[in-house]
């Protein structure tokens, strides 16, 4: 947990050495040089440079005593008061200026996201962006990392429609569990994440098995409705499997060598070996 920590406070900026130092203060309490140097496990010759640094932003704080010289850290309530005070002004300013100096509207352009922290991170944004309906197709192996979008969307009384690449669905909004998880996966190397917001912007993601992932973002009107229609039509055809029921529907397809071919991805001659 305190790598996690530690992480977060570089990002807030701290340097490496000094996330660790406060870390060690709030673990231990009061310490001299030496102790912080061995409680935060940064060399004894870097210590002091960055226990002077804390101090100067109000951070630590030198207590003398009759063996020396002790530091304190503040408390985790007071610095994160102090991180939102340093952040929230300018990114309330941000948020006010820099769609005034936006010269162009991407409206049509098609982007491209590679990798898959940053697919997850844009298909969040859009999550939280929808205002009416949002259409989605996802693998358990990302959907806990998009809940907290899907939830705050349902609360703000969003309609989702989601198709599950697992086991249980989510308990918010209309979700079927897609039943030919394995056959899908092999077809397409891996597994895809395909989000829609409102009809009016899309991502679709390919998640290989092996490499690396890759998906494009888009307003365009015509590519956000193909990507919506897909997801339409997938659950509207999870929906006749349950009512017709899953041996009736194996039977009909299997008995039909295009059908089968389209399906599985392979040649006849293939599929009846």
């Amino acid at each position: 947990m305190d790598e996690g920590v530690v992480d977060r406070l570089r990002a807030l900026g701290m340097s490496l050495y000094e996330a660790r130092i406060y870390v060690g203060l709030l673990r231990h309490g009061p310490q001299n040089g030496n102790e912080v140097s061995k409680s935060a496990g940064i060399p004894s010759s870097k210590v002091y440079s960055g226990l002077e640094r804390l101090a100067s932003r109000g951070i630590v704080h030198s207590v003398r005593t009759g063996s020396g010289t002790q530091y304190i850290c503040i408390s985790p309530d007071e610095l994160i008061h102090r991180f939102r005070n340093e952040f929230d002004e300018p990114i309330a300013y941000l948020e006010k200026a820099l769609p005034e100096l936006a010269a162009f509207e991407p409206a049509d352009e098609v982007l491209t996201v590679s990798g898959l922290d940053a697919i997850r991170e844009n298909s969040r944004f859009i999550l939280d962006d929808a205002r009416t309906e949002i259409y989605i197709s996802v693998w358990a192996d990302d959907v806990d990392h998009l809940r907290e979008s899907l939830v705050t969307a349902h609360e703000r009384e969003v309609r989702i429609f989601g198709m599950l690449y697992g086991e249980e669905p989510l308990g918010i909004g209309s979700w079927l569990v897609h039943s030919y998880q394995k056959i899908v996966t092999d077809r397409i190397d891996g597994r895809m994440l395909t989000v829609v917001a409102d009809r009016e912007e899309a991502l679709i993601a390919h998640i290989p098995r092996q490499g690396p992932a890759s998906a494009v973002r888009t307003r365009n009107p015509v590519l956000a409705l193909v990507a919506q229609e897909y997801l339409h039509h997938d659950l509207v055809l999870q929906r006749a499997q349950l009512n017709i029921g899953y041996d009736e529907w194996d039977r009909w397809w299997q008995a039909d060598p295009d059908l089968r071919t389209i399906i599985l991805a392979r040649q006849p001659e293939e599929v009846s070996k």
